[in-house]
């Protein structure tokens, strides 16, 4: 099971996307719990649960998708209880969880980064080129999911890229869809994504150029502490 929730660069949630729509994945239901928001979602004026589960008999693979921010909260215990007595039911063998790792700008180079339980560790860096991070801190609804994992038989693990912080990051998204290939043996495209990342950082760049422009003129002009909007 790979989880994609709303974090730093949507990144969890642009991968589950690309998998649901890549995979064909049916939809198998839905999860309802007191640590969402009262957020209704609608696509193509349709009303659809927030956190969904999806299903590739093909592929062995359910993709858990939350569209929405989790409340804030301490612990996340009963999302992550439920979410694991679920899987043990259901004979899920393996919990994979996604995370951006927060940046400023774009980063140069997108290293993916593994954290995972010492019996499967040595496995999956077999599988794919991931580096070690020495010390980290996993955080939020994902955290309590794997520290529930760590106390019954399912192996979990965690995939983390360096993302930008404060936009969708596409780019972080096609690296983790790059080490899901090799782990799992998906045939799972990029194309779409890297054209997507190139062209918001175009933008961005653009933006920047133009704001740094305007605020020249407006220092030149005496006026610097006016508003700019684009």
């Amino acid at each position: 099971m790979i989880l994609g929730f709303l974090g730093s660069g949507l990144v969890g949630n642009i991968v589950a996307t690309e998998l649901i729509e890549q995979l064909k994945m049916e939809k198998l239901g839905f999860i309802a719990t007191e640590d969402l928001p009262a957020i209704a979602i609608f696509k193509d004026g349709i009303l659809i649960q927030p956190f969904r589960l999806y299903l590739s008999k093909e592929n062995n693979c359910i993709v858990a998708i939350c569209e929405i921010p989790f409340n804030k909260s301490d612990t996340y215990s009963n999302l992550a209880r439920l979410l694991n007595a679920w899987a043990l039911k259901v004979n899920i063998k393996e919990i994979c969880v996604i995370q951006g790792l927060a940046e400023e700008g774009f980063p140069e180079e997108r290293p993916i980064y593994l954290a995972a339980e010492e019996e499967i560790i040595n496995k999956l860096l077999k599988l794919t080129d991931v580096k070690i991070m020495k010390r980290g801190l996993i955080i939020g609804p994902e955290a309590a999911i794997l520290n529930e994992s760590l106390n019954n038989p399912i192996n979990c693990f965690a995939l983390l890229v360096p993302v930008n912080a404060a936009i969708p990051d596409p780019l972080g998204a096609v690296a983790i869809i790059k080490t899901l290939n090799e782990i799992y043996k998906f045939d799972l495209k990029v194309d779409r994504l890297l054209n997507e990342g190139k062209e918001i950082q175009e933008k961005l760049l653009e933006l920047n150029q133009k704001t740094q422009e305007e605020h020249r003129k407006m220092i030149s002009m005496g006026s610097a502490s006016s508003n700019i909007y684009l």
